[in-house]
């Protein structure tokens, strides 16, 4: 193997110089990272170790012999002798060095560095001769899993201590060998080498070890106005554009969505402005105009996923992105046209906390949001029942100011979110065994509290803390 003395038997043979067509060649040493170099000289490459003594007449006779030799003509320098002469004329194809064993393989094993969210690819290598000619390739899958693979290729014959340039043609971000990197498109040189063993055997060096960097995504973490909205799926990003699950992001930013079954699009609206994603396309619609995206929506995991920033630009929000290497955060700030087109902007309401809550009895809807006065963003939106006429819910601007729990014997509601008298926001009617006594919502039912499906509350009661804003119009 490479850097591996050679047998002592030899070592002994070739310890001292040797003389052959009258050039002194130097006896080969071991060298600790490069295989053994060989004295350059014009003088024909010998095809044999010479078993005599370095005499003239032995000199003599050898150049002779190399003279004649029939195949192994075309690796000698070029002659003096006339051009029409076809023993002496270089072949247009490379062939084997004479004077050292051959081989016909070359083996590669890489190992697969550890990366968190692995992309599926097929990581191709090709080898290239002395004369830059393609001697070989070779290609393997990487998955998720994958921790090592190896390579067998067979190339042309070559006279081991030749150099072949390995490149990284693709499949993987980098390929490492020893301290050189090199990068997809991009190559390196290796060179081969041979011993003998104890036993007067060739020992070939042409295997290697490599490093592979597999294709592989980023965390994204994503903020929107300065928190992390709950994501069904990770973010992704795909043909370098950063894909979010639209419902989550943009309802976080104050935008509505829904879906349309029939078109196969998500339609995200704020007041009357209207974009619409079509899945698995590039065509898309924003306020009336049709465009194209850098990169098509599509499904992950069951959720409907598209381009970040073209959504938070259609409405008005300030986007930004930070590399930090092993993950990338996206920042949306506040949109400008949620904050134009949501009412409780214009009304001065205030909260103690971070948080308000308007109640619309017209709309038979709870909206939450989230920031400071005439800065609110919406990040979520329930339907809700109401006081029967007899027993209306009572409208104005209070505080939340207990979380309690109310039993009526056969059923519940809870939690309770009390926020003036015996008026608050609490569950539709529960059994304790599970399921709804009374589930309707949308309707005008209560004895004046405002009743959430059980999802719902828990979320809110979860969510906003006590002193919050509750603002509850006809």
């Amino acid at each position: 193997m490479k850097g591996k003395l050679k047998s002592a038997a030899l070592a002994s043979v070739l310890s001292a110089a040797f003389i052959y067509c009258g050039t002194t060649y130097a006896a080969p040493g071991p060298q600790a990272s490069q295989p053994p170099v060989y004295s350059a000289s014009p003088a024909p490459e010998i095809t044999a170790m010479p078993d005599v003594s370095p005499e003239p007449e032995a000199s003599a006779a050898a150049e002779a012999a190399v003279q004649t030799a029939g195949p192994e003509e075309t690796d000698l320098p070029e002659s003096t002798e006339p051009a029409d002469n076809p023993v002496r004329t270089a072949e247009p194809t490379y062939t084997p060095s004479s004077g050292a064993p051959t081989a016909s393989t070359l083996d590669f094993t890489i190992q697969i560095s550890k990366k968190k969210h692995v992309i599926e690819s097929t990581i191709k290598i090709e080898v290239y001769d002395k004369t830059g000619a393609l001697a070989g390739s070779g290609s393997e899958h990487i998955g998720a899993a994958t921790e090592s693979i190896n390579m067998h290729l067979d190339v042309p014959e070559y006279a081991l201590g030749d150099s072949f340039t390995v490149k990284l043609a693709d499949g993987a971000q980098s390929l490492q060998y020893y301290d050189t990197v090199t990068y997809a498109g991009k190559s390196f040189e290796i060179t081969t080498d041979w011993y003998r063993n104890a036993s007067g055997a060739v020992v070939p060096y042409n295997s290697y070890i490599f490093t592979a960097v597999p294709l592989w995504e980023k965390d994204v973490v994503v903020y929107v106005g300065g928190d992390q909205p709950k994501l069904p799926d990770r973010a992704r990003i795909v043909d370098g554009n950063t894909l979010v699950p639209v419902r989550a992001v943009a309802e976080a930013m104050g935008i509505s969505v829904y879906y349309d079954k029939s078109y196969d699009s998500v339609v995200c609206s704020v007041g009357d402005k209207q974009i619409i994603y079509n899945m698995n396309s590039t065509y898309a619609t924003f306020f009336g105009e049709d465009i194209y995206l850098p990169t098509a929506p599509r499904y992950f995991s069951g959720s409907a996923y598209v381009p970040v920033r073209s959504l938070a630009e259609a409405f008005e929000a300030p986007i930004e992105s930070k590399d930090y290497g092993d993950h990338l955060d996206i920042i949306i700030g506040e949109s400008e046209t949620v904050k134009q087109y949501e009412p409780v902007n214009k009304w001065n309401i205030s909260s103690r906390t971070d948080y308000m809550i308007w109640v619309s009895k017209s709309e038979y809807t709870v909206r939450v949001y989230q920031g400071y006065e005439n800065h609110w963003r919406r990040i979520y939106t329930a339907p809700c029942a109401i006081g029967a006429p007899g027993t209306p819910t009572i409208t104005g601007s209070f505080e939340y100011i207990e979380r309690t729990f109310w039993d009526y014997g056969s059923y519940y509601v809870g939690p309770v979110l009390r926020f003036y008298n015996g008026y608050a926001l609490h569950s539709t009617l529960l059994y304790y065994g599970g399921g709804e006594y009374d589930g309707r919502v949308g309707v005008k039912i209560s004895h004046g509290c405002v009743r959430l499906k059980a999802p719902d509350i828990n979320w809110i009661a979860d969510t906003i803390p006590l002193r919050t804003r509750i603002y509850i119009t006809e």
